[in-house]
């Protein structure tokens, strides 16, 4: 299969914004509660500051999607520092719409994200996964990825909008 992974560009946010709706009813998110749009990732990823990094897979037209999309996949990361191994890449998404699975585009997707953190000096890349999607698991290990959550004890926290909040209202500063 023909598929070209290059840098997002802003003209293709639209297309972002609908896969990122397709991972929400995959967790069964409802869209309401999405609040990333269009706007804010434009902003996010290509204003004066840019804050991620987004790569795409691409179809020729002629191997577009049943609904009719080319854009067909994505990767999007952030740079992060740990003050024991200085300047990483977090995955903050990877993902290939199901009818194109089994293709190697997600390993592309993840080598082109890899490629472009070790350009940019980094020591490592981290990513969260669900473990409802034992699939997702297996094929971060099978490309080279460590579940710390096994072989460290590592566990991953959240602090939702309201704990924010709460927080931010507490503080002294």
């Amino acid at each position: 299969m023909a598929c070209v992974v290059r840098a997002c560009a802003p003209r293709d946010l639209p297309d972002i914004m609908r896969l990122i709706k397709e991972i929400a009813g995959i967790y069964k998110v409802p869209l309401n509660e999405l609040r990333t749009h269009v706007e804010e990732l434009k902003e996010a990823g290509f204003g004066k500051h840019p804050q991620f990094e987004c790569f795409v897979a691409e179809v020729p037209p002629q191997q577009k999607s049943k609904e009719g999309h080319t854009l067909i996949g994505y990767v999007l990361s952030v740079y992060t520092f740990s003050t024991w191994k200085g300047r990483n890449l977090y995955m903050d998404n990877l993902y290939v719409m199901p009818e194109y699975r089994g293709r190697r585009i997600g390993k592309k997707l993840v080598t082109t994200a890899i490629e472009a953190a070790w350009q940019r000096g980094c020591s490592q890349i981290r990513m969260h996964v669900s473990s409802e999607k034992p699939e997702n698991i297996r094929f971060l290990e099978r490309i080279g990825g460590e579940d710390l959550s096994v072989k460290d004890g590592w566990n991953l926290f959240r602090f939702r909008e309201e704990q924010l909040r709460q927080m931010a209202a507490q503080s002294k500063f």
